[in-house]
């Protein structure tokens, strides 16, 4: 519990220090262009950081979940990524280069994860990484460091140069004929405007990096069982890992939105909770989403994606999909053309399929579990009695269905709603399940599409980790980071309020796609480089190409040197026996 609480305050202090050491990029144009006093710009700074820190998720899940192998991750592994991070940070801030936190956080994790899995003896270290894992149609849904980090990293920059480029150029255009006094005092109100969105911005991308790492470090002791027995005071600890039950949970929701039971009838929403589980790759989402759009009902008829989603759901055994796919197969429905072969295998294969119950309860692999049945429930039931939720949820998975135990449907209840309060999302599941089913308690749907929701609702950060990663951030922006200002408003090149409007609007355009995609990219090479293309709009000449190549040179080394550093921590951690 001690360790687990100091790395969640060594990874508060990285984020109290990427506040100051990133306050720059939110407002070093806004105080070098004179257009707000530096305590009023750190003001501002803090409180649209406070508010961006709290919308949305999407970065914090996949530095989470998407970046390194959970099993190669442990508290001490956090720990090193963290320290290793700050050391960078530090070292950078005090020679005033505006360094990259993202990429501090991203190279320590990777370095502290390999450390890890040689620690732990694996035969392929590189593993500890997730490098790339294709998990959706396009590119940006695809999770591990290339699609996340690496593209990005290249990407971001890029756009932040080409678009304050031109956007300084078309402002230049349109601002032809207006005086300069106007241009001045107008871009000097509106640059305020645009300080505030990039603040915002700001507080989108990297808060969530923090919140992320803190998330991870609760579901990794969670997981280990260090909360099993904590006391209800402190409950809020227990974070379980989101897995396959929340998208099974939105699929049998989306069931009851369309017939109206217990929830109120809503085919929109049903749509949009099956749309969100085909992302998590629910088969049974695609198979019914596949059939609407075969038969236009509550969307648009189209052949072209109930083929996308049949076949889907036909790959992983779904028979009512195989069977439709068949025939959209034979017809040549939605498909390039028709082939008439492999109809008739997926109609033959659906044939012979089992028809899969529809009373499914989802479980998670406890740790160290044996083979059998029977040895499972004998080693499940003293880890269940010590409050184990996963233990819990599947010791009542083999009472409710009767494996390796008499079948006890009012034991798998009582299991489950022991797991539920540690809101296990597939305690929330089967609870839903089994009242929606009527088995071991009476059917109601009210309560089965309640315990659905909540289970669809699981997926996330908590509120009280938002909250504190925004304070911190927040805080460690009225810090200040009067180093890096002078670097990125003075040195790189002179800005007048429109350049410094034209700069903010286009890097904080950029962070807030990229969090919008989960992308935990570098919010100081959007600013930079938007700063960059800015200057080079006035003429190119007007970038000074010294501080430039300073800026590069940070950039380049972050990645590597704080991987290298992580893993150095994480080893000698490992060689004094603390650490395995």
């Amino acid at each position: 519990m001690e360790l687990v609480i100091a790395v969640i305050l060594i990874a508060l202090v990285f984020e109290y220090i990427n506040g100051f050491h990133d306050t720059a990029n939110s407002i070093a144009t806004v105080v070098s262009t004179k257009v707000l006093t530096p305590r009023q710009a750190i003001g501002m700074a803090a409180v649209t950081n406070l508010i961006g820190a709290l919308a949305g998720f999407a970065v914090a899940k996949t530095v989470s979940s998407g970046l390194v192998d959970a099993k190669f991750v442990s508290s001490y592994t956090i720990m090193s990524a963290m320290l290793g991070g700050i050391l960078w940070n530090l070292l950078t801030w005090y020679f005033g280069l505006p360094s990259s936190s993202t990429h501090g956080i991203v190279g320590g994790l990777c370095g502290a994860a390999v450390a890890t899995a040689q620690g732990m003896g694996a035969s392929d270290l590189w593993k500890a990484i997730i490098w790339a894992e294709t998990t959706g149609e396009h590119w940006w849904e695809h999770k591990g460091v290339l699609y996340k980090v690496i593209i990005p990293m290249f990407t971001s920059p890029l756009c932040g140069f080409v678009i304050g480029m031109l956007l300084m150029s078309l402002m230049y255009l349109l601002l032809l004929r207006v005086k300069p006094l106007w241009v001045t005092r107008i871009f000097g109100r509106i640059q305020i405007l645009s300080a505030a969105y990039m603040g915002f911005s700001h507080g989108t991308n990297d808060a969530q990096k923090t919140m992320g790492i803190i998330a991870l470090t609760l579901a990794g002791a969670t997981a280990s069982g260090m909360f099993d027995n904590i006391p209800a005071w402190l409950r809020w600890l227990y974070v379980p890992e989101t897995g396959p039950a929340v998208y099974a949970a939105e699929t049998r929701l989306a069931e009851l939105h369309f017939r109206g039971e217990g929830v109120r009838r809503s085919p929109r929403k049903a749509v949009h909770l099956l749309e969100r589980a085909v992302k998590g790759r629910n088969a049974e989402a695609a198979a019914l989403l596949g059939d609407l759009y075969q038969r236009g009902e509550h969307v648009p008829r189209s052949d072209e994606l109930a083929a996308k989603y049949l076949g889907a759901a036909a790959e992983k055994g779904i028979p009512a999909a195989m069977t439709q796919y068949a025939r959209l197969l034979a017809e040549g429905r939605g498909v390039v053309r028709a082939d008439p072969a492999r109809a008739e295998v997926l109609e033959a294969a659906a044939a012979t399929n089992a028809v899969p119950e529809r009373f499914v309860l989802m479980t998670k692999q406890v740790p160290g579990s044996p083979g059998t049945d029977a040895e499972l429930a004998a080693f499940l039931q003293p880890r269940a009695e010590a409050n184990n939720a996963s233990a819990q949820v599947a010791l009542g998975v083999l009472y409710a269905q009767g494996r390796g135990v008499p079948r006890d449907e009012a034991r798998a209840v009582a299991l489950f709603g022991k797991a539920a309060y540690r809101k296990l999302p597939e305690a929330w599941f089967n609870l839903g399940v089994m009242h929606q089913a009527g088995r071991g308690v009476a059917a109601d749907p009210v309560r089965a599409a309640r315990y659905f929701k909540a289970a669809a609702n699981s997926e996330g950060i908590k509120v009280w980790i938002k909250v504190v990663c925004a304070l911190t951030m927040a805080a460690g922006t009225a810090g200040g980071g009067w180093r890096i200002i002078k670097t990125l408003g003075h040195k790189m090149v002179k800005l007048q309020p429109v350049h410094g409007f034209a700069a903010e609007t286009t890097a904080a355009s950029v962070l807030y796609t990229a969090a919008w995609f989960g992308m935990p990219v570098s919010t100081t090479h959007a600013i930079t480089t938007s700063i960059m293309g800015v200057g080079c709009a006035k003429r190119f000449s007007a970038l000074r190409l010294g501080v430039v190549e300073r800026i590069l040179w940070a950039w380049v080394f972050t990645l590597p040197a704080t991987a290298l550093l992580a893993y150095g921590i994480m080893r000698g951690l490992q060689l004094c026996g603390w650490a395995h």
